[in-house]
Order: structure tokens, then sequence, then C-alpha cells
């Protein structure tokens, strides 16, 4: 039996705000009577006085949702709804929403995920030694394209019903915690709305790992509009090291909206290194909801690049509740066409002690609208506490556009802080030194924007960051 001091639920605070206010409001909010019932339709599940379009909207995602037969997930499946009934839409009139355009995701209609899929025809998405990885399609899990045969035996990835490390609802804790939990805000409690799978990665205290851990989110419906709907929890044990890889990838043609969450808990003395690849289909949206507990002694490290979708978007939170932390985040943002990217991140260091750095980079080309909004909080009590950061946006075209928010919240004297953001455009300086070097226009356009983002992509594994380098062919 698994002792009390080991239990996942002695490394997670109490719920936050959010779901206590609601539990004060509400003594029987769990209860079974108060919860929606079966009988219910889908449109009196959406709240009245909400947008006609966007009722819709969400009345075409409910419809749409993966059925499951787990007692636990249906419970937090109504929690969900009955909360999503009662948050507003996001919407420019939201401060967290006010720079972000909303239309390319509520103009979408729904239908269920096409089953049928041909795992040759996807596998030149997940190809080379790779390392091990586990495969989900159009939102369900394949077993014939995942590998996890080199994974270490030590280690956990799978479904949270198979999980056998911790009790399972000390587990279901993280849904009501953060950026990917209910006090995450609409697309979170969403998230929880549509459960029909919790999938764990559990590294056990003292491994330590070189070989990358691979995640594959893939949609490919053409005929139809789909809901992808993905949920991960990922545990770093005491003194662990590991590296995961999160891909988001689509077919050409393929349309869909892929919201996923990820709760992040890295125990005293261990190294997470955290990549969030998003290289979706050209017609899809996107919304990553991510979250991250940092105990004594740990180092976290999380980077992103996002080049694919009409529409994507990062919720990045991390709470640094220990001592004597590292936190890094790298992001970066390429787009073209009329695309939007949009990275918020919040980093909270809450106890003294601690050091986090922050940069990103965004590439804009065409008609492209980049936001950037990162905001560093120094709470009471954490003094001797360092914290950089830096956005800096490349323009390609005087038609793109960029929002660049860093935001300092300091409570405290004693601490080190910088933050900052540039906007320019190709340096002409450089474009002359390098065409006077018999360097041809368009390749020096190329070697300038590939120097700007080469910094965020330099410790990536090898064949990953070959694999993205191949893409900035599109920005000639």
């Amino acid at each position: 039996m698994v002792q009390k001091s080991n239990s996942i639920s002695a490394f997670i605070s109490i719920p936050d705000i959010f779901l206590r206010k609601h539990l004060s409001q509400k003594k029987n909010f769990l209860r079974k009577d108060s919860l929606i019932s079966k009988k219910e339709t889908l449109g009196n599940i959406v709240l009245k006085g909400k947008p006609t379009e966007q009722n819709e909207w969400l009345d075409s995602i409910l419809s749409v949702r993966n059925i499951s037969d787990e007692k636990y997930l249906n419970k937090w499946r109504k929690v969900g709804v009955n909360l999503i009934k009662s948050i507003p839409f996001p919407s420019k009139s939201d401060e967290s929403w006010k720079l972000t355009s909303m239309d390319k995701i509520f103009e979408m209609r729904f239908s269920k995920n096409e089953k049928k899929n041909s795992s040759t025809t996807l596998e030149k998405y997940i190809e080379g030694d790779i390392g091990p990885k586990i495969v989900f399609v159009n939102g369900l899990y394949s077993k014939s394209l995942s590998d996890l045969s080199s994974l270490d035996k030590k280690i956990f990835l799978g479904d949270l019903k198979e999980y056998k490390g911790e009790e399972t609802d000390n587990i279901l804790e993280f849904l009501s915690k953060g950026e990917s939990g209910i006090n995450g805000g609409f697309f979170p409690t969403l998230n929880i709305a549509c459960l029909s799978d919790i999938y764990v990665l559990s590294i056990p205290s003292k491994l330590r790992i070189d070989a990358p851990i691979n995640i594959f989110y893939i949609g490919c419906n053409d005929s139809n509009t789909s809901l992808l709907n993905h949920r991960l929890v990922v545990i770093s044990g005491e003194d662990s090291k590991a590296n995961v890889i999160e891909h988001h990838v689509g077919t050409n043609n393929s349309k869909y909206f892929d919201n996923t969450a990820v709760s992040i808990l890295t125990k005293e003395g261990s190294t997470l290194d955290f990549y969030l690849i998003n290289d979706c289909s050209p017609l899809s949206t996107s919304i990553n909801s991510i979250h991250a507990e940092i105990k004594d002694f740990s180092n976290f490290n999380f980077s992103t690049i996002s080049l694919g979708g009409l529409f994507n978007r990062v919720n990045l939170g991390i709470d640094i509740n220990g001592t004597e932390c590292q936190c890094n985040v790298k992001g970066a943002s390429i787009a073209k066409n009329s695309q939007i990217s949009d990275f918020h991140s919040r980093i909270s260091h809450n106890l003294p002690g601690s050091k986090s750095s922050q940069l990103q980079k965004i590439l804009l080309t065409d008609k492209a609208h980049g936001i950037f909004a990162g905001k560093i909080q120094l709470q009471h009590g954490a003094g001797n506490t360092k914290s950089d950061q830096l956005c800096k946006t490349l323009l390609l075209s005087p038609n793109s556009r960029i929002d660049a928010l860093p935001i300092l919240e300091i409570n405290n004297e004693n601490v080190k802080c910088t933050h900052g953001s540039t906007v320019s455009d190709l340096d002409k300086n450089q474009m002359f030194y390098l065409q006077s070097r018999g360097i041809t226009g368009i390749n020096a356009k190329k070697l300038l924007t590939i120097g700007f983002i080469n910094e965020m992509i330099d410790d990536y594994p090898l064949q990953l960051k070959s694999k993205i380098s191949q893409q900035f062919d599109f920005l000639m």
C-alpha cells in the first residue's frame, strides 16, 4: 500500500479559487443529483444569453464527444459541462483574450471523427529512429503506429485506468489546478467536459534517460471537421532526468480543432526537458493549455515552436513551489498568410532562491498576426530570486502585425529582474554585407531568418531540428 507521504496529493496544492468558489456556493456541487442528467438535450446545456454563433459552436462540440465507459471520467465530464455554463466565452472584453480574434475557431462546426485511417499514409509523420513513441490519430490511441518497445520498463506511459503507481483520485486532482485545470478558464474546462481518456507519463525516482519520449497527436480527417481532445499528465520522479516531445501534426487537407491540456509535476531534484511542436494542418485551429509545478532543487526546461494552423495558442503556467529551482522557457512562433500565433505565459516564483528565464522569438510574414503576453510574478517571500524575460520579433512584411506584452509583477525587494521587447525588420546593413560577398538577396534573407530562429532550436534533438529547418523555405 502506498504511504500517504509518497502520494501525488502530497505534491499538489488544494483546488484553485475558481473551483472553491463553486464548491462554497453549491454544497451539492459534485453530488450526482446536481449534475446534468443524461436526458437533458445538448441545447439545454448551453448558457442562455450567450451569442447564437458561439452557442451553436459549443453545441456542435458537445454533440461529437467520444464516449467514455469510466465512471470517474464521466463524473468529471459532467462537472465540466456544469461549469462551462457559467464561464463566458472568450472575447475581446476579456483581458487575456483582448488581442486575439476567435473567429477562426467559432466558425467551425464539427462531425464525428473518422475512425478509418491508413497507417502507411501516416507513417511519414513519425518516421525515423526517434525513440519510443505513442501515437493518437483523430483523438484516439493508435496501437499500430505506437512503438514503446524501446521504452525503459520502469517508465509508465499509458491510460490512467491501467496506472498502478498512485491512486486514480490523486491523479485527477490535476484537473482542478492551474492553466490546464478548471482555473485555466474556458478551454481547459471544455477539455474536461469532453474527456474520454487521460494518459499518464510517470518517470520513477532516480531514473535518468537520454532518449526522448515522443507523444504524437495527428489530425487526418479530410471529409469533415473534427474535435481532437487530449489530456496528459507528466510526473517526473525525484532525482530523475528525461526528455519529452509532444508533437501536433496534421495532413494537409485535414480540418480540426485540437484542444489539449497537459499537467506537469517535477518532484525534488528532477530535471525535465519538455518540447511542444505545433506543425498542425493549414486548416486547423489549436489551443494548448499547460501547467507545471516545480519542486525543490528541480529543473524544468520548456521549449516550443509553432509552425502550422490557421490559429494556435499556447497558455502556459508555471508555479515554482520550491527553492533552488531553475526554470527556462524558450518559444518560437513562425507564421505566414493570415495565421494567428498566440503565446500567453505565467511564471510565478512562490518561494525564495530560484531562477527563471524566458526568451520568445516571433517571425511573421504576409498578413500574419503574432501575440505574446508573458507575465513574471514574484510573490511575497520569494526573495533572492533572479528572472529574465525578452521577446524579439522579426517582421518580413509590412502587412504583418505583432502585439507584445512583457509583464513583471514584483512583490519583493530582494530580486533581480529584467524584461523587454524588440520589433524589427531585416537589417539592411546585414543584407548589404552578405550581398557584397556574392550571396543573392534571396539567400541572404534566408540566412538571416534562419539565424534568427536557430538559437531557439539549437538544443533540440538532431532529427527534430533537421525536420524543423526544412520548413523554413516557405519564408522565401
